[in-house]
């Protein structure tokens, strides 16, 4: 009796497989680029589902390992995003929507039946792809970039598709429930308004809402009023809108509160704040801090009630000067309070930008020439708008990018001018040096008086001598801290009084 012969593979498939067969690279970024081209070779070829689902589980799990690898790089980094640094970071975007795309067709085109037969479920599918939709979120928000095309679409894609293969009525298996976890993490991270929060914030407030996202409420229901609800309409690919703000057009949408998430995170940050350890309520280990209570607080505000613009913005075409380094902008300060200046303006480090729209508290602006570094939520930079004009004193609320040459920034003032000084803590073990910092001056109309903003320290909270040089002349006065203003993981601003005997 003649043998059948059996066929080989496809030469793709063996490509794959034998990458698959190899050891891991020490290096787990090294994969990325093979195994986005793997990727799309097994998908070019129109395998039955059943025959390819086992090949994208051990992919999957490669990527998993550029993730681990590539996300804590990112907690560090400000913008513009390093060229090299930006360029993995969008590969491991593109990979995860791929990834998330693949199981999106999967869990389409599997029989139930079939399924089975490999003790998978369609719930299962749908929850390897919400997973790969969750992290190419965070890395999105991480480097400040828009979510991706069809990015919105495909996470509510994969929610309906779980969800109708299950009977409402019937237990529901754990995979729906870490597929509602997984989604409404998206969502109540996206209406934190991470734009505003720097990278390890970011991290900070995912890692939070992987445990108590839960507390958030989905309903296919509108409610009757807007109060704090959101919307995604499953025909459009956009991210989460306040009810408040606009109203669907009546397509299929899903609806959405985080009332409940927002109690819970008060409650959090009052034992926090009352010295509770992290680790008894559940939470990070970083929650001690208070860089990352403040993120939790503002996300809080954002899930109690959706932010709403106080006043109406002129769109606006004007160039200005910004310096983004707080110590070039001292040396400004210095330079121009100078008789004699001892550098030219010009080594010094400014760029343009362009005012895209202003109101009566801030600007938003985008990078048009120059150098740029360091920009980050929560930083403070230097606005002017031309050569003549004085340093305003900006406060950076949010910060985005669309590639490594594009940085655009949301802009508070908080100071029409400033003063470079030195302050040196006082009633300190070991004397510490006099450190930079600049001078606000006082603003009676919002009831606040002169102020400091120096680099975040503890210099709010310690007696400090203020120097200061007029005329030719050091100024030296004995201060006291009075009110903290503004706070932040860059910097902070705090007002003082002076105390006239000791001058």
């Amino acid at each position: 009796m003649r043998s059948k012969k059996i066929s080989p593979p496809p030469i793709k498939l063996q490509q794959v497989l034998d990458w698959l067969a190899e050891p891991p690279p020490e290096d787990p970024l090294l994969d990325l680029v093979p195994l986005r081209n793997h990727l799309a070779a097994i998908g070019s070829l129109g395998l039955p589902v059943l025959h390819r689902l086992k090949i994208d589980e051990l992919l999957q799990q490669r990527a998993d390992r550029i993730d681990d690898a590539l996300v804590p790089m990112l907690l560090d980094v400000k913008l513009p995003l390093p060229m090299h640094l930006g360029t993995v970071a969008q590969g491991l975007i593109g990979l995860r929507a791929e990834l998330g795309e693949t199981w999106l067709k999967v869990a389409g085109d599997a029989d139930p039946k079939e399924l089975a037969k490999v003790h998978r479920s369609r719930p299962q599918i749908c929850l390897q792809g919400i997973i790969n939709l969750s992290r190419q979120l965070l890395a999105t928000v991480l480097i400040a970039i828009p979510t991706p095309i069809n990015f919105w679409r495909n996470a509510q894609a994969l929610y309906h598709a779980a969800h109708q293969a299950v009977d409402p009525t019937a237990t529901l298996p754990v995979e729906i429930s870490a597929i509602d976890a997984r989604f409404k993490a998206m969502l109540a991270l996206t209406a934190a308004q991470p734009e505003g929060l720097t990278p390890r914030e970011i991290a900070f407030l995912a890692d939070y809402l992987e445990t108590n996202a839960t507390a958030s409420r989905i309903d296919t229901i509108r409610p009757e009023g807007a109060g704090d609800w959101f919307w995604l309409d499953a025909s459009l690919d956009q991210p989460p809108v306040a009810l408040l703000r606009l109203i669907p057009d009546g397509g299929p949408c899903l609806y959405f509160r985080f009332g409940d998430l927002a109690e819970l995170a008060a409650h959090h940050l009052d034992q926090l704040n009352d010295g509770v350890p992290p680790s008894s309520l559940g939470l990070p280990l970083q929650a001690a801090g208070a860089d990352y209570r403040n993120a939790l607080e503002r996300a809080r505000r954002c899930w109690t009630a959706p932010r709403r613009r106080s006043f109406s913005r002129r769109a606006q075409s004007l160039t200005v000067d910004v310096c983004t380094q707080l110590s070039r902008l001292w040396e400004a300060l210095v330079n121009e309070a100078q008789e004699e200046p001892k550098s030219n303006p010009c080594e010094l480090t400014f760029s343009d930008w362009t005012v895209l729209n202003e109101g009566p508290s801030g600007y938003a602006i985008v990078h048009v020439v120059g150098e740029v570094s360091g920009v980050v939520a929560g930083c403070a930079v230097g606005l002017r708008t031309g050569n003549g004009a004085g340093w305003q004193i900006c406060l950076v609320r949010w910060a985005r990018s669309r590639s490594s040459s594009h940085v655009e920034m949301g802009l508070e003032v908080i100071a029409p001018s400033a003063k470079p000084v030195r302050i040196q803590t006082l009633a300190s073990r070991a004397p510490e040096p006099p450190i930079p910092a600049l001078l606000l001056p006082a603003l009676t109309n919002l009831n606040r008086g002169e102020a400091i903003l120096a680099v975040r320290g503890n210099h709010n909270v310690r007696p400090f001598t203020l120097l200061q040089e007029r005329g030719g002349q050091l100024q030296v006065a004995e201060c006291m801290p009075h009110r903290s203003l503004v706070e932040t993981s860059s910097i902070e601003v705090f007002e003082f009084i002076r105390n006239p005997a000791a001058s």
